[in-house]
Protein backbone atom coordinates (compact mmCIF):
# COMPACT_ATOMS: atom_id res chain seq x y z
CA UNK A 1 0.00 0.00 0.00
CA UNK A 2 1.41 3.21 -0.70
CA UNK A 3 2.59 5.45 2.00
CA UNK A 4 -0.41 8.19 2.60
CA UNK A 5 0.44 11.84 1.51
CA UNK A 6 0.24 14.43 4.64
CA UNK A 7 -2.45 16.21 3.12
CA UNK A 8 -3.81 12.56 4.01
CA UNK A 9 -2.70 12.31 6.95
CA UNK A 10 -4.10 15.28 8.45
CA UNK A 11 -7.64 15.01 6.76
CA UNK A 12 -7.80 11.66 8.94
CA UNK A 13 -6.42 13.18 12.24
CA UNK A 14 -6.72 16.34 12.36
CA UNK A 15 -10.08 18.06 13.83
CA UNK A 16 -9.07 21.73 12.40
CA UNK A 17 -8.65 20.39 8.84
CA UNK A 18 -10.49 22.31 6.45
CA UNK A 19 -11.12 24.97 8.81
CA UNK A 20 -9.09 27.91 6.88
CA UNK A 21 -7.42 31.12 9.12
CA UNK A 22 -8.60 34.17 6.44
CA UNK A 23 -5.85 35.75 4.83
CA UNK A 24 -5.51 39.25 5.64
CA UNK A 25 -3.11 40.43 2.53
CA UNK A 26 -2.10 44.78 3.15
CA UNK A 27 -0.56 45.91 -0.17
CA UNK A 28 -1.04 49.09 -1.94
CA UNK A 29 0.06 50.41 -5.16
CA UNK A 30 3.35 51.74 -4.86
CA UNK A 31 5.42 54.42 -7.07
CA UNK A 32 8.23 53.02 -9.38
CA UNK A 33 10.63 54.65 -6.97
CA UNK A 34 10.72 57.13 -4.40
CA UNK A 35 13.36 58.48 -2.14
CA UNK A 36 12.82 57.57 1.28
CA UNK A 37 10.79 55.51 3.41
CA UNK A 38 9.37 55.07 6.82
CA UNK A 39 9.26 51.46 8.67
CA UNK A 40 6.99 50.71 11.27
CA UNK A 41 5.05 47.75 13.62
CA UNK A 42 1.94 47.75 14.71
CA UNK A 43 0.03 45.55 17.16
CA UNK A 44 -3.26 44.38 16.23
CA UNK A 45 -6.23 45.22 18.23
CA UNK A 46 -4.65 48.51 19.89
CA UNK A 47 -4.12 51.62 19.63
CA UNK A 48 -1.77 53.43 18.06
CA UNK A 49 0.06 56.12 20.47
CA UNK A 50 -1.44 59.45 19.17
CA UNK A 51 1.76 61.17 19.80
CA UNK A 52 4.39 59.43 18.46
CA UNK A 53 2.13 58.81 15.31
CA UNK A 54 1.28 62.61 14.52
CA UNK A 55 5.05 62.87 14.47
CA UNK A 56 5.90 60.20 12.06
CA UNK A 57 3.04 61.58 9.79
CA UNK A 58 5.06 65.20 10.17
CA UNK A 59 8.44 62.89 8.90
CA UNK A 60 6.14 61.24 6.40
CA UNK A 61 4.92 64.72 4.83
CA UNK A 62 8.02 66.77 4.94
CA UNK A 63 10.84 63.69 3.42
CA UNK A 64 7.74 62.58 1.23
CA UNK A 65 8.56 59.09 2.61
CA UNK A 66 6.39 55.76 1.80
CA UNK A 67 5.22 54.87 5.15
CA UNK A 68 4.77 51.14 5.99
CA UNK A 69 3.33 49.91 8.97
CA UNK A 70 4.05 46.45 9.59
CA UNK A 71 1.25 44.39 11.55
CA UNK A 72 2.07 42.22 14.32
CA UNK A 73 -0.26 40.03 16.35
CA UNK A 74 0.13 38.96 20.36
CA UNK A 75 -1.12 35.45 19.40
CA UNK A 76 1.33 32.78 18.83
CA UNK A 77 1.44 32.95 15.05
CA UNK A 78 1.76 29.07 14.94
CA UNK A 79 -1.02 28.56 16.96
CA UNK A 80 -4.47 27.20 15.17
CA UNK A 81 -6.80 30.18 14.21
CA UNK A 82 -9.65 30.73 16.92
CA UNK A 83 -12.60 33.02 16.71
CA UNK A 84 -11.03 34.79 19.34
CA UNK A 85 -8.14 35.35 17.16
CA UNK A 86 -10.07 36.30 14.26
CA UNK A 87 -12.10 39.24 15.97
CA UNK A 88 -8.72 40.41 16.98
CA UNK A 89 -7.76 40.58 13.61
CA UNK A 90 -8.01 44.40 13.50
CA UNK A 91 -5.60 47.28 13.54
CA UNK A 92 -6.53 51.24 14.66
CA UNK A 93 -7.96 52.82 11.29
CA UNK A 94 -4.97 55.37 11.23
CA UNK A 95 -2.35 52.98 10.45
CA UNK A 96 -5.08 50.85 8.24
CA UNK A 97 -4.27 53.24 4.78
CA UNK A 98 -0.77 52.45 5.61
CA UNK A 99 -0.13 48.63 5.95
CA UNK A 100 1.74 46.38 4.59
CA UNK A 101 2.51 42.79 5.51
CA UNK A 102 4.30 41.32 2.32
CA UNK A 103 7.82 40.84 1.44
CA UNK A 104 8.91 43.94 -0.25
CA UNK A 105 12.42 44.54 -2.19
CA UNK A 106 12.93 48.15 -1.34
CA UNK A 107 15.67 48.07 -2.99
CA UNK A 108 18.68 45.64 -4.63
CA UNK A 109 20.32 45.46 -1.49
CA UNK A 110 17.16 46.31 1.24
CA UNK A 111 14.03 43.84 1.41
CA UNK A 112 11.12 44.58 4.03
CA UNK A 113 10.88 41.54 6.27
CA UNK A 114 6.90 42.02 6.62
CA UNK A 115 5.70 38.82 6.09
CA UNK A 116 7.57 37.24 8.90
CA UNK A 117 5.61 36.69 12.01
CA UNK A 118 7.60 37.05 15.36
CA UNK A 119 6.10 37.40 19.01
CA UNK A 120 6.13 41.38 19.57
CA UNK A 121 7.87 39.40 23.71
CA UNK A 122 10.51 37.86 21.62
CA UNK A 123 13.86 38.43 23.35
CA UNK A 124 16.06 38.32 20.36
CA UNK A 125 13.44 38.80 17.32
CA UNK A 126 16.26 38.78 14.83
CA UNK A 127 17.67 35.25 16.14
CA UNK A 128 18.30 32.76 13.47
CA UNK A 129 16.92 35.27 10.56
CA UNK A 130 20.77 35.89 9.17
CA UNK A 131 19.78 34.16 5.46
CA UNK A 132 16.11 35.10 5.30
CA UNK A 133 16.52 37.83 3.20
CA UNK A 134 19.54 36.27 1.55
CA UNK A 135 22.28 38.81 0.33
CA UNK A 136 19.95 42.25 0.70
CA UNK A 137 20.07 43.33 4.16
CA UNK A 138 16.53 43.03 6.10
CA UNK A 139 13.70 44.99 8.37
CA UNK A 140 11.64 43.06 10.34
CA UNK A 141 8.73 44.42 12.15
CA UNK A 142 8.68 44.47 16.23
CA UNK A 143 8.13 46.13 19.12
CA UNK A 144 12.06 45.59 20.63
CA UNK A 145 14.42 47.64 18.60
CA UNK A 146 17.79 45.57 17.80
CA UNK A 147 20.84 46.01 14.94
CA UNK A 148 23.20 43.68 14.20
CA UNK A 149 25.65 43.10 11.04
CA UNK A 150 25.77 39.87 9.09
CA UNK A 151 29.59 39.04 7.88
CA UNK A 152 29.28 39.40 4.34
CA UNK A 153 32.02 38.30 1.63
CA UNK A 154 34.81 41.43 1.09
CA UNK A 155 33.60 42.27 -2.32
CA UNK A 156 30.16 43.24 -0.30
CA UNK A 157 29.17 45.71 2.48
CA UNK A 158 28.05 43.95 5.65
CA UNK A 159 24.21 42.83 5.65
CA UNK A 160 22.66 44.75 8.17
CA UNK A 161 19.51 43.23 9.93
CA UNK A 162 17.00 45.87 12.24
CA UNK A 163 14.11 45.69 13.96
CA UNK A 164 11.73 48.40 13.45
CA UNK A 165 10.41 49.65 16.70
CA UNK A 166 6.54 49.84 17.34
CA UNK A 167 3.75 52.85 16.92
CA UNK A 168 1.04 51.36 19.21
CA UNK A 169 0.83 51.72 22.69
CA UNK A 170 1.91 48.99 24.85
CA UNK A 171 -0.11 46.07 25.45
CA UNK A 172 0.22 42.98 27.21
CA UNK A 173 -0.44 40.19 29.38
CA UNK A 174 -0.12 40.77 32.86
CA UNK A 175 3.22 37.72 33.05
CA UNK A 176 6.44 37.65 33.27
CA UNK A 177 7.16 37.55 30.08
CA UNK A 178 4.65 40.46 29.16
CA UNK A 179 6.19 42.44 31.54
CA UNK A 180 9.83 42.31 29.99
CA UNK A 181 7.93 42.95 26.67
CA UNK A 182 6.51 46.07 28.02
CA UNK A 183 10.06 47.24 29.06
CA UNK A 184 11.56 46.73 25.90
CA UNK A 185 8.72 48.36 24.00
CA UNK A 186 10.10 51.16 21.48
CA UNK A 187 8.50 54.27 20.30
CA UNK A 188 10.66 54.28 17.35
CA UNK A 189 10.96 53.74 13.74
CA UNK A 190 13.62 52.95 10.97
CA UNK A 191 13.60 55.88 8.10
CA UNK A 192 15.65 54.90 5.19
CA UNK A 193 17.22 57.04 2.62
CA UNK A 194 17.74 55.53 -1.07
CA UNK A 195 20.54 56.20 -3.43
CA UNK A 196 19.91 53.49 -6.67
CA UNK A 197 21.03 50.45 -4.82
CA UNK A 198 22.32 52.03 -1.97
CA UNK A 199 20.73 52.83 1.22
CA UNK A 200 21.15 55.52 4.23
CA UNK A 201 19.39 54.08 7.56
CA UNK A 202 18.32 55.52 10.80
CA UNK A 203 16.55 55.12 13.87
CA UNK A 204 13.46 57.61 14.85
CA UNK A 205 12.91 57.72 18.58
CA UNK A 206 9.90 59.11 20.35
CA UNK A 207 10.62 61.60 23.11
CA UNK A 208 8.07 62.68 25.21
CA UNK A 209 9.69 64.93 27.05
CA UNK A 210 9.42 67.40 24.04
CA UNK A 211 6.62 65.66 22.47
CA UNK A 212 8.36 64.99 18.98
CA UNK A 213 11.28 62.17 17.30
CA UNK A 214 14.12 64.01 16.01
CA UNK A 215 16.06 62.86 12.97
CA UNK A 216 19.79 64.52 14.14
CA UNK A 217 21.68 63.53 11.28
CA UNK A 218 19.28 65.90 9.15
CA UNK A 219 19.45 68.35 12.29
CA UNK A 220 15.35 68.10 12.43
CA UNK A 221 12.65 67.68 15.07
CA UNK A 222 9.36 65.96 14.02
CA UNK A 223 6.43 67.52 16.07
CA UNK A 224 3.08 66.37 16.91
CA UNK A 225 1.28 69.34 16.25
CA UNK A 226 2.62 69.24 12.54
CA UNK A 227 5.56 71.82 12.96
CA UNK A 228 9.14 71.03 11.46
CA UNK A 229 11.75 72.69 13.23
CA UNK A 230 15.85 73.31 13.67
CA UNK A 231 17.06 70.47 16.59
CA UNK A 232 19.20 71.66 19.12
CA UNK A 233 22.92 70.71 18.82
CA UNK A 234 23.57 66.80 19.76
CA UNK A 235 25.11 66.00 22.87
CA UNK A 236 28.14 63.87 21.61
CA UNK A 237 29.29 62.21 18.31
CA UNK A 238 30.82 58.94 19.18
CA UNK A 239 32.85 57.78 16.59
CA UNK A 240 34.18 54.39 15.20
CA UNK A 241 37.71 53.72 16.25
CA UNK A 242 39.96 55.60 14.54
CA UNK A 243 43.22 53.69 14.43
CA UNK A 244 45.34 56.48 13.38
CA UNK A 245 47.04 56.00 9.81
CA UNK A 246 44.48 53.35 8.78
CA UNK A 247 41.40 55.36 9.15
CA UNK A 248 39.18 55.53 5.77
CA UNK A 249 39.96 59.30 4.14
CA UNK A 250 36.28 59.28 3.05
CA UNK A 251 34.51 58.45 6.29
CA UNK A 252 37.66 61.13 7.58
CA UNK A 253 36.03 63.94 5.17
CA UNK A 254 32.05 62.96 5.90
CA UNK A 255 32.90 63.49 9.48
CA UNK A 256 35.20 66.21 9.96
CA UNK A 257 35.33 67.55 6.47
CA UNK A 258 33.63 70.64 4.33
CA UNK A 259 29.55 70.12 5.27
CA UNK A 260 30.64 67.31 7.16
CA UNK A 261 28.58 65.49 10.30
CA UNK A 262 30.97 67.44 13.19
CA UNK A 263 30.96 70.60 11.27
CA UNK A 264 27.20 70.60 10.27
CA UNK A 265 25.69 69.31 13.69
CA UNK A 266 28.36 70.67 16.14
CA UNK A 267 28.14 67.84 18.77
CA UNK A 268 28.86 69.59 22.10
CA UNK A 269 31.07 66.43 22.44
CA UNK A 270 33.47 64.22 20.06
CA UNK A 271 34.48 60.66 21.61
CA UNK A 272 37.43 59.05 20.03
CA UNK A 273 37.93 55.16 20.10
CA UNK A 274 40.46 53.74 19.55
CA UNK A 275 42.77 56.52 18.45
CA UNK A 276 46.12 54.78 18.53
CA UNK A 277 46.73 51.89 16.03
CA UNK A 278 49.71 51.09 18.06
CA UNK A 279 50.71 49.12 14.94
CA UNK A 280 54.35 50.33 15.43
CA UNK A 281 54.68 48.06 18.20
CA UNK A 282 51.87 45.58 17.59
CA UNK A 283 52.68 42.30 19.46
CA UNK A 284 50.89 40.07 16.94
CA UNK A 285 53.49 41.19 14.17
CA UNK A 286 56.57 40.58 16.19
CA UNK A 287 57.79 37.61 14.95
CA UNK A 288 56.84 38.58 10.91
CA UNK A 289 59.99 39.83 9.72
CA UNK A 290 58.65 40.19 6.58
CA UNK A 291 56.01 42.96 8.45
CA UNK A 292 58.95 44.12 10.56
CA UNK A 293 61.17 44.70 7.82
CA UNK A 294 58.04 46.88 5.90
CA UNK A 295 57.53 49.06 8.87
CA UNK A 296 60.95 49.55 9.00
CA UNK A 297 61.60 51.08 5.95
CA UNK A 298 58.29 52.75 5.76
CA UNK A 299 59.19 54.40 9.25
CA UNK A 300 55.94 52.81 10.48
CA UNK A 301 58.20 51.20 13.74
CA UNK A 302 58.60 54.39 15.38
CA UNK A 303 56.19 54.75 18.39
CA UNK A 304 56.77 58.14 19.48
CA UNK A 305 56.03 59.36 15.63
CA UNK A 306 53.00 57.89 15.73
CA UNK A 307 51.75 59.02 19.29
CA UNK A 308 52.23 62.44 17.63
CA UNK A 309 50.19 61.24 14.35
CA UNK A 310 47.79 60.58 16.90
CA UNK A 311 47.46 64.11 18.68
CA UNK A 312 48.00 65.60 15.44
CA UNK A 313 44.88 64.15 14.10
CA UNK A 314 43.23 65.13 16.64
CA UNK A 315 44.56 68.96 17.14
CA UNK A 316 43.78 69.41 13.17
CA UNK A 317 39.98 68.08 14.06
CA UNK A 318 39.14 70.37 16.70
CA UNK A 319 36.16 72.79 16.11
CA UNK A 320 35.10 76.07 18.46
CA UNK A 321 33.09 75.06 21.07
CA UNK A 322 33.35 71.47 20.85
CA UNK A 323 35.45 68.96 23.45
CA UNK A 324 37.25 66.13 22.22
CA UNK A 325 37.20 62.93 24.75
CA UNK A 326 39.68 60.39 24.66
CA UNK A 327 38.82 56.81 25.29
CA UNK A 328 40.74 54.98 27.78
CA UNK A 329 40.87 51.78 24.63
CA UNK A 330 42.56 48.58 24.09
CA UNK A 331 44.79 49.88 21.09
CA UNK A 332 45.52 52.83 23.50
CA UNK A 333 46.75 50.81 26.27
CA UNK A 334 48.61 48.71 23.52
CA UNK A 335 51.43 51.28 24.53
CA UNK A 336 50.81 50.93 28.04
CA UNK A 337 51.63 47.20 27.56
CA UNK A 338 54.70 47.45 25.16
CA UNK A 339 56.78 49.47 27.99
CA UNK A 340 55.95 47.20 30.85
CA UNK A 341 56.59 44.17 28.63
CA UNK A 342 58.48 44.49 25.46
CA UNK A 343 60.29 47.84 25.43
CA UNK A 344 64.21 47.64 25.27
CA UNK A 345 66.77 50.66 24.88
CA UNK A 346 69.20 48.46 24.40
CA UNK A 347 67.90 46.71 21.34
CA UNK A 348 65.26 48.86 20.13
CA UNK A 349 67.45 51.50 18.75
CA UNK A 350 64.29 53.69 16.73
CA UNK A 351 62.07 53.92 20.20
CA UNK A 352 64.79 54.29 22.49
CA UNK A 353 64.96 57.76 23.39
CA UNK A 354 61.16 58.02 23.70
CA UNK A 355 60.74 54.60 25.60
CA UNK A 356 63.24 55.79 27.85
CA UNK A 357 61.52 59.45 28.20
CA UNK A 358 58.16 57.77 28.56
CA UNK A 359 59.42 55.54 31.39
CA UNK A 360 61.21 57.70 33.17
CA UNK A 361 58.00 59.89 33.33
CA UNK A 362 56.30 56.87 34.53
CA UNK A 363 58.60 55.92 37.02
CA UNK A 364 58.72 59.23 38.94
CA UNK A 365 54.78 59.39 39.03
CA UNK A 366 54.26 56.06 40.78
CA UNK A 367 52.46 55.72 44.03
CA UNK A 368 50.94 53.93 46.43
CA UNK A 369 46.74 54.51 46.94
CA UNK A 370 44.08 53.02 49.20
CA UNK A 371 43.48 51.18 45.81
CA UNK A 372 47.31 49.96 45.66
CA UNK A 373 49.97 50.61 43.56
CA UNK A 374 49.20 53.62 40.49
CA UNK A 375 51.07 54.62 37.69
CA UNK A 376 50.68 57.00 34.79
CA UNK A 377 48.87 56.36 31.94
CA UNK A 378 51.91 56.90 29.09
CA UNK A 379 49.15 57.93 26.13
CA UNK A 380 47.48 60.21 28.30
CA UNK A 381 51.29 61.74 29.67
CA UNK A 382 51.99 62.25 25.84
CA UNK A 383 48.89 64.20 24.94
CA UNK A 384 48.11 66.21 27.97
CA UNK A 385 51.78 67.38 27.47
CA UNK A 386 50.98 68.70 23.31
CA UNK A 387 48.01 70.73 24.94
CA UNK A 388 45.74 70.33 22.37
CA UNK A 389 42.82 72.88 23.39
CA UNK A 390 39.70 71.26 24.21
CA UNK A 391 40.59 67.85 24.55
CA UNK A 392 40.34 65.53 27.83
CA UNK A 393 41.91 62.30 27.78
CA UNK A 394 39.95 59.28 30.57
CA UNK A 395 41.83 57.18 32.25
CA UNK A 396 40.96 53.50 32.48
CA UNK A 397 37.26 52.88 34.78
CA UNK A 398 36.71 56.94 34.48
CA UNK A 399 33.04 57.76 33.69
CA UNK A 400 32.25 60.08 31.09
CA UNK A 401 28.16 60.07 31.13
CA UNK A 402 25.63 62.65 28.95
CA UNK A 403 21.93 62.57 29.34
CA UNK A 404 22.06 59.49 31.07
CA UNK A 405 24.68 57.53 28.92
CA UNK A 406 27.61 55.99 29.67
CA UNK A 407 30.12 56.82 26.56
CA UNK A 408 33.70 55.96 28.45
CA UNK A 409 33.12 52.46 28.09
CA UNK A 410 35.09 51.25 24.70
CA UNK A 411 33.57 47.61 25.34
CA UNK A 412 36.75 45.83 25.84
CA UNK A 413 36.48 44.88 28.81
CA UNK A 414 32.71 43.71 30.10
CA UNK A 415 31.18 42.99 33.61
CA UNK A 416 33.18 41.43 36.69
CA UNK A 417 36.59 42.10 33.47
CA UNK A 418 35.13 39.52 31.35
CA UNK A 419 35.44 40.29 27.55
CA UNK A 420 32.97 43.08 26.73
CA UNK A 421 30.08 42.36 24.38
CA UNK A 422 26.99 44.92 22.95
CA UNK A 423 24.95 41.57 25.05
CA UNK A 424 26.80 41.41 28.21
CA UNK A 425 26.74 45.34 28.06
CA UNK A 426 23.36 45.99 27.74
CA UNK A 427 22.84 43.91 31.53
CA UNK A 428 24.67 46.38 33.30
CA UNK A 429 21.22 48.77 34.05
CA UNK A 430 23.09 51.73 32.57
CA UNK A 431 22.40 53.28 28.95
CA UNK A 432 25.60 52.94 26.84
CA UNK A 433 27.77 53.77 23.81
CA UNK A 434 30.72 51.21 23.05
CA UNK A 435 32.80 51.00 20.35
CA UNK A 436 35.62 48.07 19.79
CA UNK A 437 34.44 45.23 17.53
CA UNK A 438 34.01 47.59 14.30
CA UNK A 439 30.68 45.97 14.22
CA UNK A 440 27.92 47.92 14.95
CA UNK A 441 24.19 46.90 16.80
CA UNK A 442 21.89 47.90 19.26
CA UNK A 443 21.17 45.65 22.06
CA UNK A 444 18.54 47.03 24.33
CA UNK A 445 20.57 49.69 25.97
CA UNK A 446 23.50 48.85 24.79
CA UNK A 447 24.27 50.98 21.26
CA UNK A 448 27.87 49.86 19.65
CA UNK A 449 29.63 52.27 16.78
CA UNK A 450 31.45 50.34 14.10
CA UNK A 451 34.80 51.73 12.58
CA UNK A 452 35.91 54.46 11.00
CA UNK A 453 38.52 52.89 9.42
CA UNK A 454 38.86 51.10 5.81
CA UNK A 455 36.84 48.70 6.07
CA UNK A 456 39.46 45.70 4.98
CA UNK A 457 43.33 46.25 6.95
CA UNK A 458 46.44 43.36 6.26
CA UNK A 459 44.69 41.27 9.12
CA UNK A 460 40.68 41.15 8.17
CA UNK A 461 40.69 38.06 5.72
CA UNK A 462 36.81 36.41 5.11
CA UNK A 463 33.30 37.86 5.32
CA UNK A 464 33.39 40.26 7.62
CA UNK A 465 30.65 41.93 9.78
CA UNK A 466 32.41 45.98 10.14
CA UNK A 467 31.04 49.07 9.21
CA UNK A 468 31.63 52.56 9.08
CA UNK A 469 29.32 54.02 11.79
CA UNK A 470 29.38 56.36 14.43
CA UNK A 471 26.63 56.99 16.85
CA UNK A 472 24.58 60.37 17.80
CA UNK A 473 23.71 60.93 20.72
CA UNK A 474 21.04 63.88 20.51
CA UNK A 475 19.59 66.57 22.50
CA UNK A 476 16.87 64.46 23.76
CA UNK A 477 19.09 61.45 24.78
CA UNK A 478 17.85 59.30 21.95
CA UNK A 479 20.66 57.00 19.95
CA UNK A 480 20.87 57.02 16.20
CA UNK A 481 23.60 54.97 14.49
CA UNK A 482 24.76 56.77 11.62
CA UNK A 483 26.40 54.57 8.89
CA UNK A 484 28.75 55.77 6.10
CA UNK A 485 28.45 54.04 2.62
CA UNK A 486 30.93 55.46 0.20
CA UNK A 487 31.82 58.28 2.45
CA UNK A 488 28.06 59.68 2.72
CA UNK A 489 25.77 59.72 5.43
CA UNK A 490 22.79 60.55 3.86
CA UNK A 491 21.61 59.81 0.37
CA UNK A 492 21.86 63.87 -0.34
Amino acid sequence: MAGKSLDDFRKAHDPMYGVHAPTHVYVRDLPATFPVAIAVAAQNATPVHADFWACLLTAQRHRKAELFVMPTRYKNPTSHWSGSQANSEHYDKAVVPYLWNQRLDLNPNLTLLADVPTQPTAAQPLASLDGMSHASSGILPHAKLQFRTVPTPNNRMAKILTTTGICTVPNYTASRTGKIGEFHHSLSAVIVEFDGAKFHMRQLHYSKTHNAITDGVRGVMYKANGKVVKAPRPKALAQGDTHVDFTDPLVDRATFGEAGLVQTLRPEYVIWADLLDSHAINHHDEFDPFIQAAKAQSGRDDMGAEVHRAIDHVRARTYPGITNVIQAANHNDMFRRWMLQRFNWRTDHTNSVFGLKTALYMRENVKMTERGPSYPDPFKYWFELAQVPQSRVLTLDESFSLADVELAFHGDIGPNGARGSRKNMARIGTKSIIEHSHSPGIEEGCYQAGTSTLLRLHYTHGPSSWLNTHVLLQHDGKRQLVNMVDGAYTAN
